[in-house]
């Protein structure tokens, strides 16, 4: 017995630092394990369709203009990418069941008023032109070194042409990712201030996109998303995340491709950019608001030296950067 008390009085209690970076590293396991079982879902289905085409058309060209043709149609198509999610969210429901996430992550909030949810949406596509400039400045400056970063820009912008792209572009990646995203990591990170949280959970989002370009973009939005969630609810985020993908980024885009170029471009300039110029006056005229939030829920700069250094952010930071990478090219 009195050994045992000894060893208790002797034991130090856990500093600062390493407290935050535990909290940390289990966080960023689950989402480093989620993308992972995300990505095996997704090329074990690709590996078992394609071996079935090679199977059913044993070697000469018919092989390879079959097997062509499944890999079109698997880019296309979203329907592993919806099992993938739906997997991977089981796993963290699993992962993070003793967490006691779910009942803050869920709780209904307060709605925001017609007017503030324009208003986020106004930031929303203030984000989209600012992404637009910062693509087009990165192509540029890439191109100077022999480089490109077109394919990186088109995989960011263009829309499947399946209605099972649709739904998980739409619709089930824009939920999961909000669940994820900002229930699961931002709720987790909230104890350490509101700011932290935002700012760290977007970070992560940006960079699980795997895409230069795209990874800026989601950043942005990601501040919107978890400002949206933090102050009113994580359907709040969610509603807007959908608006997003889904009317923004599919709907508007089929309802103008039958219209000459000319008309495609006058309709996004009169609606994209008439709302990302009332996002920069909304960000003009609230900047005082917007720095004074920020500031008065910040966190010491340490705790994001703990967080991004942290083994299993780490990690997670080296996997998308190397498939960032990935969408680097030799320009020819």
């Amino acid at each position: 017995m009195n050994n045992e008390r000894n060893s208790g009085e002797n034991r130090k209690p856990m500093s600062e630092k390493r407290r935050v970076k535990k909290q940390i590293n289990h966080v960023m396991r689950g989402i480093f394990l989620y993308n992972v079982i995300i990505l095996f879902v997704v090329v074990a289905d690709m590996i078992i369709k394609t071996v079935g085409v090679i199977l059913e058309y044993p070697g000469g060209p018919g092989q390879d203009a079959a097997i062509d043709a499944l890999l079109a149609k698997l880019l296309n198509s979203g329907s592993s990418s919806i099992v993938a999610v739906l997997i991977g969210t089981a796993f963290l429901l699993l992962y993070f069941r003793k967490d006691r996430l779910l009942e803050p992550m869920l709780a209904p909030g307060k709605r925001p008023s017609a007017g503030r949810f324009m208003q986020f949406v106004c930031l929303l596509m203030l984000a989209q032109i600012v992404f637009s400039a910062v693509a087009a400045g990165a192509e540029a400056a890439a191109n100077q070194f022999g480089y490109s970063f077109m394919s990186s820009i088109e995989a960011a912008t263009e829309t499947g042409n399946t209605f099972s792209m649709l739904l998980y572009a739409g619709i089930f990646g824009p939920v999961v990712e909000e669940i994820i995203y900002r229930g699961f990591l931002m709720k987790s990170l909230c104890r350490y201030g509101k700011t932290f949280a935002i700012f760290v959970s977007a970070a992560v989002f940006g960079l699980m996109h795997g895409n230069l370009p795209q990874s800026i973009f989601a950043f942005m939005v990601g501040v919107v998303f978890g400002y949206a969630a933090m102050e009113y609810s994580i359907y709040s985020s969610i509603l807007l995340h959908v608006l997003n993908n889904l009317l923004f980024g599919n709907v508007l885009i089929r309802l103008v491709e039958g219209l000459p170029v000319a008309g495609q471009n006058l309709l996004y300039i009169v609606v994209v950019g008439g709302l990302a110029v009332a996002g920069c006056v909304v960000a003009v005229r609230h900047r005082k608001e917007i720095a004074a939030y920020f500031r008065r829920n910040n966190t010491p700069k340490k705790y994001y030296a703990y967080a991004f250094t942290a083994v299993w952010m780490l990690l997670f930071i080296a996997m998308e950067v190397l498939t960032m990478m990935g969408g680097v090219e030799r320009k020819l």
